[in-house]
Parts: C-alpha cells; structure tokens; sequence
C-alpha cells in the first residue's frame, strides 16, 4: 500500500478544487509566438475547459517573452491557462538546461496569466519545491508531474511514485505512462483509484498513452483521474483523442460534470 503522506505543505486544493472534474484540456503546440497568439483563438473556439501552453516548443523564448505571452493569450482566449515547459527527458521540445527552464516556469507564475503550473518530479527538489511554494503563495495551482515513455512500472512502483508525487505538497498530481501491454492500463487505472482515497485532498491526472492506453483518456474520471488531455489542433503525446470524441463519449457515459 502507499506510503504515509509527509507533504511539506498542505495543498490548496483541500479547500478549493483547481480542476472542476472532469475537464477537457487541449494543447497549445507552436513554434513561434505570432503562431501561438494565432492558435489560442482557434482553440478557444472549440470550447475546452482549460489550455496548456506548451512552452518548450516556442523557439528561442526568455522569461520576458513568456510572461508577456501568456499574458496575451489570456486576453485574447478567455480561457484558463496551463504552463508547460517539459523536461526534454519526459518528452519535451527543447534542451534548455534546467535553470533556464525553471526560469521560465518562474516567470509564467508570477505572469498572473496562468490557472495551473505543471513541474516535473524528476525536476530538482530545491527548484521544484520553490514553484510549487511559489504557486501557492500567488493562488496558481500546482501540477507535479511524472511521465514515462518507454513502460508502465509495475504496480509496487506506480503506488510508490503516486507516493512521492503526493509527498511534494502539489496541489494535483500527474502520472503518465507507456503500455506494453493490456494489463498495464489497467494498473494504472487500479492505482488512480486507489489514490482518490489514499489523498482525498489532492487532484489527480492520470493516463497511460499510444493506442493501447487510449480508453485510459476517455475512462479516467470514473476512476478518479480530473482531468484528460484532447487534441484542438496539434497533439503533444501518443494517444491523446479528438476533443470532440471525448466530449461524445462522456456524454453517452453519463460522466458527470459535477
């Protein structure tokens, strides 16, 4: 069974959801900033209940430039941000070294554009802890992250890093992971469900990518998982469906939106 929760701090979402369950997040791929100001209104069109900035695509960005976007494209969507800048080892676009890329990070959370922050598990603990600290003290909701594109751990592992991701203190924690085989998925599924009761007081994001972890996407929230990732335009991991498949799917399910 997981371990004990010895979070360093408690979450906000004990009080105060980030994610209203389940919700439909689309990805916002681009490579240059006149193409992201462009796509964010395209995909604000399409209605979905959050959109992740996928920074690590956006070529050549500072800090500057990335709070001065995201700040547009609040005002030019209407619709709540996620900020990600993915560690190329967990499938990320670029190779800038870590304390540029926390530097980034840092500047989308103080930029009062962004709802949600996602920062990885395998980033450094002192940067790491510092966002997620930060992000509390500004009222962004913190995602801790762990993403594994060759396999599914077992399920002793996958209950032990849902343990560590709850042991940070984020505020919703992400466990993405590759199937090689049918009973993978449902591992995953398994431990999410096991996770809604062991941390009550946090949100979850679950998914097990490529073809074979697909219904993973569609079939989260009955297991706990708040929130699935849908292509708008451009996908940013194996797997992910249409948004308008999983809106269908989820309405002949009944999934219900409260």
């Amino acid at each position: 069974m997981p371990m004990p929760d010895n979070s360093p701090a408690s979450p906000a979402s004990a009080s105060q959801p980030f994610i209203k369950a389940p919700s439909i997040c689309v990805p916002l791929v681009a490579a240059n900033l006149a193409e992201a100001r462009a796509q964010v209104v395209r995909l604000a069109a399409k209605k979905p209940d959050l959109i992740e900035v996928r920074l690590d695509y956006l070529s050549g960005l500072t800090p500057p430039a990335a709070g001065e976007l995201l700040r547009e494209l609040k005002k030019a969507c209407g619709v709540p941000l996620l900020a990600t800048f993915r560690r190329q080892e967990e499938g990320g676009a670029s190779p800038l070294a870590e304390p540029a890329r926390l530097e980034i990070l840092e500047a989308a959370m103080e930029s009062g554009a962004i709802k949600l922050l996602d920062v990885e598990l395998r980033t450094g603990p002192a940067g790491r802890q510092k966002l997620i600290t930060a992000a509390r003290r500004v009222g962004v909701g913190s995602i801790i992250s762990y993403h594994d594109f060759a396999k599914t751990p077992g399920l002793a592992e996958l209950r032990a890093l849902m343990a560590e991701l709850a042991a940070t203190g984020a505020d919703i924690l992400k466990l993405a992971v590759f199937p090689l085989a049918p009973l993978d998925a449902l591992n995953l599924l398994a431990v999410t469900h096991e996770a809604r009761a062991n941390w009550p007081d946090r949100q979850l994001i679950t998914m097990a990518m490529s073809g074979l972890g697909g219904f993973t996407r569609l079939a989260g929230p009955l297991y706990g998982s708040a929130l699935t990732f849908a292509v708008g335009e451009k996908s940013s991991a194996p797997g992910q469906p249409d948004i308008d498949t999983v809106r269908k799917l989820w309405q002949n399910w009944a999934v219900s939106t409260e």
